[in-house]
């Protein structure tokens, strides 16, 4: 998947007409506070209908112009092109619209028809966010590292997103359940059962995506001068030698005294070691911020080898703590991927001293959220 191209309205401080993307790589150049980031955010937008920067839709709206509302409307392209081929089919080329009140009324249309659920437009468009915040996936709390992981298994495994609805559906009625001053047990055993069956289709899953996650890291980190036995552990969120239905029974005291659920795969997590031990409390700030764009790397190739799907890859502040000669092989392996890169940075130097001379590339400058192509 390709973004073609992008027309933001009212979209925070930017300021543009319509957005040609180049297939492969883009840089966007400006100072800080420029509408770089809010770039690479109406992108995000655009691919899978939420923000990764607030969840306050009159943040995201430009009110500086009166407006109560913000429209981004888009072009992408599942050959990889900027240019779609002689024979490109209709169906390869897909139109996005999204329009956000400040009243949070949304309207997404795919190929000029609504749709009520922006997953089906985060299906066909992949992208992934790399930002400063992105180290939090190693020192941040487990539900940052379910939602990466999550990630790989909706777009590798279709029923997931079923499976994940009904999982979440039923934990909320059973913990409802706990908070009664009177807990009905029959009525507890019937969502352990329900609860339980979803668990194990859910831990099935994550546990075939993340032995491939695993491979794949394992080849991608020895690019890079990390360091040796570098490895993933994926946690289930409940005892690995029982089942969960044989966990919750035995722990119904635990949760009528908490009131919650306290094990299943809502508690699951994913482990980075080097030697055994936890990562952040090894490597460095530059390492650690490395070995993050390796495992989205690895991520990124699972997507390949699963499901033949290239990602959009959106990289703020590429070149913050890392050396050019890491840049240099980040920007190689994101070519074997041949995924779509939009990135920033503040000048451009990380440009011209990380990319081998033949790279062709397409150069944006930002300022005061008005957008040039150079």
């Amino acid at each position: 998947m390709a973004i073609l191209t992008l027309t933001p309205n009212s979209f925070r401080n930017l300021q543009t007409d319509e957005i040609k993307f180049h297939s492969h790589l883009n840089f966007i150049i400006g100072s800080n506070a420029s509408g770089k980031t809010s770039l690479l955010e109406a992108v995000y937008y655009l691919s899978t209908g939420k923000s990764f920067r607030s969840r306050r839709i009159r943040n995201i709206v430009n009110r500086d112009v009166g407006a109560k509302e913000f429209v981004l409307f888009g072009r992408l392209s599942e050959n990889y092109d900027t240019v779609p081929p002689v024979g490109t089919t209709l169906s390869s080329i897909h139109t996005v619209g999204i329009r956000k009140t400040v009243l949070s009324n949304t309207d997404i249309k795919l190929n000029g028809e609504l749709i009520r659920s922006a997953s089906k437009l985060a299906a066909i468009s992949p992208v992934v966010i790399i930002d400063p915040n992105s180290f939090e996936l190693l020192t941040g709390p487990p539900k940052i590292r379910r939602k990466f992981l999550d990630w790989g298994v909706f777009h590798v495994e279709h029923s997931f997103s079923r499976l994940s609805n009904e999982y979440n559906n039923c934990l909320k009625q059973r913990n409802t359940l706990l908070r009664t001053a009177k807990i009905d047990i029959l009525q507890l055993k019937i969502w352990d059962r329900k609860l339980s069956t979803l668990a194990e289709e859910i831990d099935v899953c994550r546990k075939t995506y993340t032995k491939l996650l695993r491979s794949n890291f394992k080849k991608i980190i020895s690019y890079f001068k990390i360091g040796n036995e570098l490895d993933i552990q994926y946690v289930r969120g409940w005892d690995k030698d029982l089942p969960m239905q044989a966990i919750l029974e035995k722990n119904h005291k635990k949760d009528f005294d908490s009131k919650y659920t306290q094990f299943g795969p809502h508690r699951a997590d994913i482990k980075v070691t080097i030697k055994g031990r936890l990562v952040e409390d090894v490597l460095s700030r530059g390492q650690q911020k490395l070995l993050v764009l390796a495992l989205y790397l690895a991520q990124i190739q699972c997507l390949v080898d699963s499901v033949n799907k290239r990602t959009v890859v959106l990289i703020d502040d590429i070149s913050a703590e890392l050396d050019y000669q890491n840049l240099q092989l980040i920007f190689d392996r994101l070519a074997v991927l041949e995924t779509q890169v939009i990135c920033t940075a503040l000048d451009t130097s990380v440009v011209q001293k990380a990319l081998p001379d033949n790279e062709i590339y397409k150069m944006f400058h930002v300022e005061h959220g008005k957008i040039l192509a150079l």
